[in-house]
């Protein structure tokens, strides 16, 4: 591996939606088959999207995402999915109360600071936990019940297919709202990470990444003795 590999494989892992790379295959399974013309296509879409790595990436720097109709569907359906798949047994006064002490959701936009840091902590664990469970898969350490459906496959399937029918109402005004840096409904720019100015000269905008503090690769040469 040279250093540009290394390079390469870390930039690579920086642009993954965890959501997508980690949920999403198991809401998927519980989904099955949909009859529903429009649910049956953003499922497509979402696998397709699943297949590509689950990236929120610009390959082409057009400043759309590559799969800019995924993103906005997984966007608007996870806080949907979140509240109806824990809600109903927490309570919505305790879904509200664990969510203001660990957010549901760390996502890229870091609720408009953008950091470029995202999926630091947060439910995605318990979000597949559940699911495995929900599945019938083996697990460890299982929770003391399902909560997805209350423990009912039918009831699980049923509420993530009616709040993925909602998401895909949604449209890009509605989900990314504009600040001093971007425009309403700008997916690319929502995402994006800003430079903190420390004199007059401000420094555009950067695609989207899952930024560590700092990073550092060195290179050896020659061999060690």
């Amino acid at each position: 591996m040279t250093v540009v590999d290394l390079i390469n494989a870390m930039e690579d892992a920086g642009t993954v939606d965890l959501r997508g790379d980690k949920d999403l295959p198991l809401a998927l399974k519980v989904l099955g088959h949909q009859s529903d013309p429009k649910l049956a296509s953003a499922i497509a879409t979402l696998k397709a999207w699943l297949a590509n790595g689950a990236h929120r990436r610009d390959k082409d720097k057009n400043g759309v995402y590559d799969d800019a109709d995924a993103v906005r569907i997984m966007d608007a359906w996870f806080p949907l999915w979140a509240k109806a798949e824990f809600a109903p047994v927490l309570g919505t006064d305790g879904f509200g109360i664990l969510n203001s002490i660990n957010e549901v959701d760390n996502e890229p936009h870091n609720h408009g600071d953008h950091l470029g840091s995202a999926y630091d902590d947060s439910w995605y664990g318990y979000f597949h936990k559940d699911l495995r469970q929900m599945l019938g898969m083996k697990v460890k350490g299982r929770y003391s019940r399902t909560y997805c459906g209350k423990g009912k496959i039918a009831k699980c399937r049923a509420l993530l297919a009616s709040t993925l029918a909602e998401a895909i109402t949604k449209t890009p005004e509605q989900l990314y709202k504009g600040d001093p840096d971007c425009t309403d409904g700008d997916q690319w720019c929502w995402d994006a990470v800003r430079q903190r100015p420390l004199g007059a000269v401000a420094q555009p905008l950067i695609h989207w990444i899952n930024r560590p503090t700092f990073q550092q690769a060195v290179e050896i040469q020659g061999r060690a003795r």
